[in-house]
């Protein structure tokens, strides 16, 4: 009994021996303390300390799980060499950037770029954190001077672009540039502009591919301003093909704000675009490359129809393709429908698979689909592509505006049911099994990481948005106004976002439930 009783004690002894162990491990940090030891606990711009460079005191917001701290001017062009006063957990803390010892209120440091601070206790904890300051609302800004008024889609106005990148990316310095409008509706009728850029020469922007044409999405009819972002990511993360990258960005034309905008790729044949064979009036291989859009505004020099009425425009090569390009091309689109269209269509030696990619079309649709896309079902911005010696695929993705609930007049409108799926090519392709296999598994090989992003998407650039959105929406007062298309008027950003956050989970709640019967 005795033995027993002190071989219990024996263990209680021991569990208690490594609680004790375990509950006083440090966390990560240097010196064997809690890197919460080396926390700084406000930092603020205060005009005293920096007088004629600020108008107002300005504080840092500290993001301590990703140890970052940010500050907003409101001058679009403040000074960023300034002192910041701070204070930390632990008295006596010392805070470096590089060499140089930081004074609270004294120190000036250029922060033009980001800068780390390096922050270190008396005990020997140390942290770095991530500082930056940025001005007017915090998202990277465009300045254009243009030499006249921009009137005209058709024809160019000269004038110099540069770009600050607001700590953000690299900013650039005044390049010369043409410029004119773009869209169709969006030109049209609204008084928010979009706008596309050539450069004189290629060059990157914000991080983007070095190209010499550039888009300004206005997104003046979709009051989050992120239906084209949001589903541009998607599309890149499903693996659609060609899908541009985007920025948000201010903009600024001769000096006055233009409220927010999406900077993007312009849809053309280019490695840094649509990566296939550019053809020219000498090239011998016609096989490709082409650059083909169904668009029932026929816009482009040359187009035909198919014997199912779907209008086509050839983009690439333009109004100097050959006779016998235009030929091939027109023969190969019409091959295709018909191989859809005809008894042995879902043979995979003789029918459409012989015709297209396959995988290209899913990933387009679905990307389509899971925005319910108004446009995407046969009428405008559907592009396809051919290269040489290859099959023909389904891309660049384009034109959300009209996406994600925002549409009030069509089925579009409703987060349920088969949407894209249902125009001419894809309802007979749905009927084939391995099309229709493929589909499937495509959703449920992304379901729960490039769709369920979509969310924190959305999430994350509605904060990102925070302060830029205001300023849009105070030179566009239109919150409360229905806006041509518009499906809700909700009178807040806040409950746009909701809508559309909303409208999204009802439809992939749709398409989990009904995939296995598209």
């Amino acid at each position: 009994m005795k033995k027993n009783c002190l071989l219990v004690l024996l263990l209680v002894i021991t569990v208690w021996g490594c609680k004790k162990s375990t509950s006083i491990v440090p966390e990560p940090g240097g010196g064997g303390g809690s890197i919460s030891a080396a926390a700084i606990t406000s930092a603020k711009l205060e005009v005293k300390y920096n007088a004629g460079k600020i108008a107002t005191d300005v504080l840092f917001t500290i993001d301590e799980a990703n140890n970052q701290l940010l500050a907003v001017l409101p001058d679009v062009n403040a000074v960023k060499k300034l002192a910041v006063t701070f204070t930390t957990r632990t008295p006596g803390t010392l805070i470096k950037v590089v060499d140089t010892l930081l004074i609270s209120g004294t120190t000036v440091t250029d922060y033009s770029l980001p800068v780390t601070y390096k922050v270190q206790t008396p005990q020997g904890v140390t942290r770095d954190y991530k500082v930056m300051v940025k001005v007017f609302t915090g998202i990277p800004i465009i300045n254009i001077t243009s030499s006249g008024a921009i009137t005209s889609k058709e024809t160019y106005v000269n004038g110099t672009v540069s770009v600050n990148g607001n700590g953000e990316f690299e900013s650039k310095s005044p390049a010369t540039m043409r410029i004119r409008g773009r869209g169709n509706s969006s030109w049209s009728l609204f008084p928010k502009k979009p706008y596309r850029i050539k450069l004189d020469n290629k060059s990157s922007m914000l991080g983007m591919p070095s190209a010499k044409d550039w888009v300004l999405l206005a997104n003046y009819n979709d009051k989050t301003l992120m239906r084209n972002r949001v589903a541009l990511e998607l599309a890149r993360r499903l693996g659609s093909d060609f899908a541009p990258e985007s920025r948000f960005v201010e903009v600024f034309l001769n000096g006055q704000y233009q409220g927010n905008y999406l900077m993007t790729a312009q849809v053309e044949v280019n490695t840094a675009r649509v990566n296939i064979t550019e053809m020219t009036a000498s090239s011998t291989d016609i096989t490709g490359g082409y650059l083909l859009e169904l668009d029932y505004r026929l816009d482009a020099p040359n187009w035909f129809r198919t014997t199912k009425d779907l209008p086509v425009a050839i983009k690439s090569p333009d109004e100097k393709a050959t006779p016998a390009q235009l030929a091939y091309i027109k023969k190969y689109f019409q091959d295709t429908e018909d191989a859809i269209f005809s008894s042995n269509w879902g043979d995979p030696v003789n029918g459409y698979a012989k015709f297209i990619n396959s995988d290209s079309f899913v990933n387009w649709l679905l990307t389509m689909e899971t925005v319910k896309n108004q446009d995407a079902r046969d009428f405008s911005s559907v592009f396809f592509f051919k290269d040489k010696g290859a099959k023909m695929g389904m891309g660049p993705v384009w034109d959300f505006d009209l996406s994600s609930g925002n549409i009030d007049s069509t089925i579009a409108k409703n987060p349920e049911n088969w949407y894209v799926r249902d125009g001419t090519w894809f309802l007979r392709l749905a009927q084939d099994y391995n099309f229709n296999i493929k589909v499937r598994n495509r959703w449920t090989a992304m379901r729960a990481t490039a769709v369920e992003q979509i969310f924190r998407d959305i999430d994350y650039n509605e904060k990102y948005l925070a302060l830029s959105q205001k300023k849009n929406f105070e030179k566009w007062p239109i919150l409360d106004k229905y806006i041509w298309r518009n499906a809700v008027v909700t009178g807040a950003y806040d409950k746009e976002v909701d809508y559309m956050r909303t409208f999204l989970k009802t439809r992939v709640a749709w398409i989990d439930k009904n995939i296995m019967q598209f």
